[in-house]
């Protein structure tokens, strides 16, 4: 069975090509990644299969670069409330969000610092986690991938 991560995500318009090319490098490596639709309406139905998805998750890896949208903050809340593992990367300037607060552990990067530390600081708090050797490596490196994306992006920005 394939590891299965949701990606909750709150991102600048100019990024959106990074979900979609992580879920398509995650898929490559036999990952299957759930990518919300957002913005369209949050209609009931629409809440029903996002928090099946979370539901079916190994983990949650949420991506916030711009403000959490009231979607984005429904799915990081169900998330905790179900129990589920997870890994919030946020742009420092967002790191004081409320929501935030619930989380045991938020991992803050900074656009223009060296990736390599947040990694780091992911890798070991996985270990913490007592998640198989093979699930820390594959959440290890996807949110290796992530982060890379992200710097990329705001390298492209500039």
């Amino acid at each position: 069975m394939a590891f299965r991560v949701f990606l909750s995500y709150s991102l600048d318009p100019a990024e959106m090509a990074l979900a979609w090319r992580l879920q398509t490098l995650a898929a490559a490596h036999g990952i299957e990644m759930y990518v919300p639709q957002h913005g369209n309406g949050g209609a009931a139905a629409g809440a029903v299969t996002v928090q099946a998805a979370i539901d079916r998750a190994d983990c949650v890896l949420a991506i916030i670069t711009t403000a959490a949208s009231q979607m984005v903050q429904q799915e990081l809340r169900y998330a905790l409330q179900h129990q589920k593992l997870v890994i919030p990367i946020v742009r420092t300037d967002l790191a004081g969000h409320p929501l935030l607060a619930g989380f045991p552990r938020v991992f803050t990067f900074s656009p223009w610092d060296n990736p390599g530390p947040v990694e780091s600081q992911i890798v070991e708090f996985l270990k913490e986690q007592k998640l198989t050797k093979d699930n820390q490596q594959t959440i290890g490196a996807l949110t290796a991938l992530g982060l890379g994306l992200l710097v990329l992006f705001s390298l492209n920005k500039e």
